[in-house]
């Protein structure tokens, strides 16, 4: 492995700061320690303007740029991007998500420069995410590495015709030390709160979990739930949160940026998701100590032993739902057990030190591979749409 530092510059589409944000700030953090330095650029999104994402880089003392995209097949980014990766004297381009992946890869093309992605997931749902998704995948076999976050997602790429020793199963991590913080159990079992920590999307599964409270808020009258996060389905979740009548039970917080004192201030950590890789929200309510219900869904069995580290039920299942949260609510002594075997469980196998030096290794092994970044056809590459967003 080489000793000096690996120049590497990240780039991705933002619309906020989500599960794929939050690993890539856990990444260019740990990666100062692994032998890599990391410059950050990120696609402003016209339809969707954020820069939270940039905002939390630059606090955290990370290089970060943007890139304005306009249009379709917009080649001035393609350029800025070039430009960025002289700037730098970048070794390689690592990407995250659909659009990253296009651009990144021609910019890198004609560098000829290494490029690696990391896959988080794909979400279906409309037309034009599901030709992105199939377009996503096409360029992918022309990358030097790419790095799957669950079993689920290495096993869609290969379904995708891209060779198995491209791709490397790399688990996120975490801080795991930043959200160890104390909490206050209420003697109350009714006036437990629920935490929730997701994107305000209906992949997350709030209308199972919806009507699930509304069985539970009976059982428990003192019994809230606090969701923290912001997605482009917040009405449809706030015409749910009415037709069940709990708008004095949920309260949807928005965008939070103290993490570990939302984790502290919540009973029980529930994502009822319908689809997922890896998520950042399970591995940081696990190093909070945090009881945890989930869905058997991407990487969360791996991480969540039912019983003895979270438990789990199926997605879509309400009555699941329900009787989980109901064990945790009456058992206290589960919801210590199980937030004590969490915590040490996400200690040992889910840092960011850990992940940010399988990237490393990913990164050497993806410079041995530069020359096969060879030119190929042009790719016609569409801008993102305001119904489309990365998962």
């Amino acid at each position: 492995m080489r000793s000096d530092k690996l120049r590497v510059l990240q780039l991705i589409s933002s619309g906020g700061y989500y599960g794929a944000e939050n690993m890539l700030l856990n990444l260019c953090l740990g990666q100062e320690k692994s032998g890599c330095r990391n410059s950050l650029v990120l696609f402003y999104n016209v339809h969707v303007p954020s820069v939270e994402f940039y905002e939390r880089a630059r606090r955290r003392g990370i290089s970060v740029r943007m890139v304005h995209c306009q249009g379709r097949a917009d080649w001035r980014a393609v350029r800025q991007i070039r430009e960025y990766i002289h700037e730098d004297g970048a070794d390689l381009i690592h990407t995250h998500g659909y659009k990253a992946d296009i651009y990144g890869y021609f910019a890198a093309r004609s560098e000829h420069k290494p490029v690696v992605a990391t896959c988080h997931n794909w979400v279906g749902g409309t037309k034009a995410l599901d030709i992105y998704n199939r377009l996503d995948r096409w360029v992918l076999k022309k990358f030097s590495a790419i790095a799957a976050v669950s079993a689920g997602v290495k096993e869609r790429l290969i379904g995708s015709g891209i060779p198995a020793n491209r791709i490397k199963l790399i688990d996120n991590g975490i801080d795991v030390e930043g959200f160890a913080r104390p909490h206050v159990e209420s003697p109350n079992t009714n006036s437990k709160v629920i935490g929730v920590v997701a994107r305000l999307d209906l992949q997350k599964g709030f209308e199972y979990l919806l009507a699930a409270m509304s069985r539970l808020c009976q059982d428990f009258p003192g019994l809230s739930m606090v969701v923290s996060g912001e997605g482009p389905d917040r009405k449809a979740i706030e015409q749910m949160i009415v037709k069940y009548g709990l708008e004095k039970n949920v309260l949807l917080a928005g965008q939070q940026s103290d993490m570990p004192s939302v984790y502290a201030a919540m009973d029980i950590f529930v994502l009822p998701s319908l689809n997922e890789g890896l998520p950042m929200t399970v591995l940081e309510a696990m190093a909070a100590a945090k009881p945890i219900v989930a869905t058997r869904v991407g990487a969360i069995p791996n991480v969540i032993r039912d019983g003895e580290t979270g438990l789990l039920v199926d997605p879509r299942d309400e009555a699941g739902l329900r009787h989980a949260i109901t064990r945790l609510l009456t058992d206290p002594d589960l919801c210590r057990r199980i937030g004590t075997e969490a915590q040490g469980w996400v200690g040992r196998e889910y840092t960011s030190d850990a992940m940010a030096l399988q990237y490393r290794a990913l990164y050497e092994e993806a410079l041995g591979r530069t020359n096969s970044l060879v030119a190929s056809p042009g790719l016609p590459v569409e801008n993102s749409h305001p119904e489309v967003r990365e998962a």
